[in-house]
């Protein structure tokens, strides 16, 4: 009986090293009608602006690179050109075969761009054709409508508002059909990195139950166990829920710039209100908005108001330090260097940027972003 044990946890310990072990993927590719020199290989889910591996293009367009990787999820190839310039078109793939192969176009015909050796890649194309099938035509219809009312500053008419409420309506049928063909109907990593998306934009629009996307969340949880893409589905279910005007903060350790640790908790208890100020040094609206901060922050700060900001958006040490001897905020600057503590995706901001929490004594949101007219009002009624 001993023995059967032991064979059968040997077995198991096999199983799952085995399904853990590193796994080999062969990309390879011909770049037509471009004179791009480098590609960029990153994870879908990392910043593009930080991360990433440099594919060299050779001069006849060709180029190839043997990738090792723990688990099959999402990964895009960027224009290193394009992302100099700041507006980039990412290549989807999945590299859930031996050998991939790509066709890849200049920026303006990328959707002529093609993907080959995965299935996965193929199931995210057959849906996307789809999608423009049934709501292109009826989305920039109504986009165009809105761009129009938009450059004559026309946002405050009834047909704006009727404009507005189509784009949206559509927008939640494209979600849910999102959330049934390409979630429910594929349990497998295309389903999951597609139901991440989905919880993303969530953030803005709101327009799904929590407990709809939870049982989801639970659906690719038992799929798979192990995969890295559960503790980010957990921190963007847990900013839908908790990060609001009336939710709960979350609570962090983080190193100011003489390495000592801490703790938002232990400022939050002390004060009447605290702002939670995240931003990056390359978000020009974040800086300015910090910098308005400033003289209530001086007027208010013996008088149980306090600020602690938090630098990310940055992948050294050394340009945390650069931010915070250019900018010089008369408040605790903390370090959030390649994103270590996952501040940004446990305060639900996307994009990168920045944002603000006002937080009372008691650990509630009262307000996210407010203007300065907003934050001294708080400030002033209490």
């Amino acid at each position: 009986m001993k023995q059967l044990v032991i064979i059968i946890l040997s077995i198991l310990l096999f199983t799952n090293c085995n399904h853990n072990k590193e796994k080999t993927c062969y990309i390879t590719g011909k770049v037509i009608n471009r004179d791009s020199k480098t590609l960029v290989l990153l994870k879908q889910t990392e910043d593009s602006r930080y991360s990433g591996i440099e594919i060299p293009i050779d001069s006849s367009g060709n180029f190839n690179y043997n990738m090792n990787f723990q688990f099959v999820e999402a990964y895009e190839l960027i224009f290193k050109d394009e992302l100099g310039r700041g507006t980039w078109s990412p290549i989807l793939f999945f590299p859930d075969n031996d050998k991939i192969e790509f066709t890849l176009y200049p920026k303006d015909e990328a959707d002529s761009n093609k993907v080959q050796g995965s299935e996965l890649s193929l199931k995210e194309n057959a849906i996307n054709q789809k999608l423009i099938d049934n709501y292109y035509n009826r989305y920039v219809f109504w986009e165009q409508k809105m761009d129009s009312l938009m450059s004559i500053t026309e946002t405050n008419s009834i047909y704006y508002n009727t404009v507005s409420d189509s784009l949206k309506a559509i927008g939640q049928e494209i979600t849910l059909f999102e959330l049934h063909c390409a979630v429910k109907e594929q349990v497998n990593i295309y389903g999951y990195n597609k139901l991440l998306r989905i919880l993303r934009i969530q953030k803005d629009r709101r327009n799904i139950a929590i407990d709809s996307l939870k049982k989801y969340c639970d659906l690719f949880l038992k799929e798979f166990p192990n995969h890295p893409y559960n503790e980010i589905a957990q921190y963007r279910l847990n900013g839908l829920t908790n990060i609001k005007v009336g939710g709960d903060y979350v609570n962090f350790t983080a190193q100011d710039s003489n390495a000592n640790s801490v703790t938002l908790s232990e400022i939050i208890s002390k004060n009447k209100f605290t702002l939670l100020d995240l931003w990056s040094p390359w978000c020009g609206p974040c800086i300015r908005k910090s910098q308005k901060i400033v003289p209530i922050y001086e007027e208010f700060r013996e008088k149980g108001f306090e600020v602690i900001g938090v630098v990310g958006g940055i992948n050294t040490t050394e340009k945390y330090k650069e931010a915070i001897k250019k900018h010089k905020y008369p408040w605790t600057l903390l370090a959030e260097v390649n994103y270590e503590n996952s501040l940004w995706e446990k305060y639900s901001i996307s994009g990168g940027g920045g944002s603000q929490f006002l937080i009372d004594n008691n650990g509630k949101i009262l307000a996210i972003s407010p203007s300065p007219n907003d934050l001294r009002k708080f400030i002033t009624e209490e």
